[in-house]
């Protein structure tokens, strides 16, 4: 997830008038307050939200504010979004599977795979691109992607993707730098090895296996199948107001791709990280290293990024999962150890103004009352 502003921002502004958030399933009185926080994202800066939960009690979702706009229809239970970033989990996680076949290795550089593809590939390995140390730039930094009016629509090939990144300055090997590209070109990897797309790969390596029956990772197919709420963003230099969102759902999602192009709902990205994290789709050794991260920007609420994988620092301990943010929605996907405790949030909207940082720190504190069962503080440090 791209984060272009600071989220150390003050929380009491998620607490404002608007139509309440309501549960769609079954009443579940340990999650009344979870419920409230809803209201939170939608004060925040979110035209709505949905919120899932999967645990051993059973499944809750609550929804706040609306799907569209213009109609005012309140936000589908059941509805798909572009999960984003979340997509990098689901890759990575492919990638791993190579790796416990033995038909690649973590500490293999780009080069003895894909040779020439990118400056320096004989030093850029497999690890540093699934946890972002490999010292290569993001293409959505350069000018091409300034403006997603303009870019959101356009067909890509992946190795377009690459070039444009080349073209922006690169950051320093070794330090965390996230980067789109490094993703991109672990797509490329799957593609070359298992001689298959990456959607076909992750059709029968993830999607089929965790019962994900509502999701699909598109190359050009620009609309969302099913229900979904409208998408929206905030144009660069906007006014803040509800007013100034431009509405994006029907995209070309070539330029996402690998990197963040899966469309999903909440259900399956529930059903992803139970399958993940109670071993069903790697090992415990596999596992292990994709929950060891290195540091973050992001810190202290996002402390860590492992492979694929990113760790947020609730009061009760750090929890595994993903972000992901592209114009018109925004997810949030976590975890507990066992994956038996699940919640994921998505809102829709992106925004590009201080209140992505109160829209960030409202959805966290969701998490929070969720799996730790009181309101966000954030952490010392």
């Amino acid at each position: 997830m791209s984060r272009t502003v600071a989220i150390a921002l003050a929380v009491t502004a998620f607490l404002g008038g608007v139509a309440p958030a309501h549960a769609t399933t079954r009443p579940r009185d340990d999650l009344a307050e979870v419920r409230r926080t809803l209201d939170g994202i939608v004060a925040a800066g979110a035209p709505g939200v949905l919120a899932r939960v999967d645990d051993d009690e059973g499944t809750w979702i609550g929804t706040g504010g609306v799907a569209d706009l213009t109609t005012r229809a309140p936000m589908p239970p059941q509805a798909r979004f572009r999960v984003a970033s979340l997509t990098k989990s689901v890759v990575a996680t492919v990638v791993l599977q190579l790796v416990q076949e033995g038909k690649v290795r973590l500490d293999d550089p780009i080069d003895a795979l894909l040779p020439g593809l990118i400056r320096d590939g004989d030093r850029v390995t497999v690890r540093r691109l699934l946890n972002h140390t490999g010292g290569l730039a993001d293409y959505m930094e350069h000018a091409e992607f300034a403006d997603p009016g303009h870019y959101a629509r356009r067909a890509y090939r992946p190795e377009q993707l690459v070039a444009y990144a080349e073209q922006v300055e690169r950051p320093e090997p070794g330090a965390f730098h996230y980067s789109n590209a490094g993703y991109i070109v672990l797509g490329m990897l799957v593609e070359k090895v298992t001689g298959h797309t990456l959607s076909a790969e992750v059709d029968r390596r993830i999607l089929g296996p965790a019962r994900m029956t509502r999701s699909y990772l598109p190359v050009t197919d620009p609309r969302i199948h099913g229900p979904h709420a409208t998408g929206y963003y905030l144009p660069e230099g906007a006014d803040t107001g509800e007013d100034a969102l431009r509405p994006l759902t029907r995209i070309d999602p070539s330029w996402a791709w690998a990197a963040f192009g899966l469309v999903s709902d909440g259900r399956d990205v529930n059903r992803f990280y139970q399958a993940l994290f109670g071993g069903r789709l790697i090992g415990p050794r596999l596992l292990a290293e994709m929950r060891t991260g290195v540091g973050t920007p992001q810190a202290p609420v996002f402390p860590r990024y492992g492979l694929g994988l990113e760790a947020v620092a609730l009061t009760c301990g750090e929890k595994w999962g993903a972000t992901g943010s592209i114009p018109g929605y925004v997810t949030f996907g976590f975890a507990d150890d066992t994956g038996r405790r699940r919640m994921t949030i998505s809102v829709n909207v992106q925004r590009n103004d201080p209140r992505a940082g109160l829209l960030i720190l409202a959805a966290v504190n969701s998490l929070n009352q969720y799996f730790c069962g009181e309101p966000y503080e954030m952490p010392r440090g």
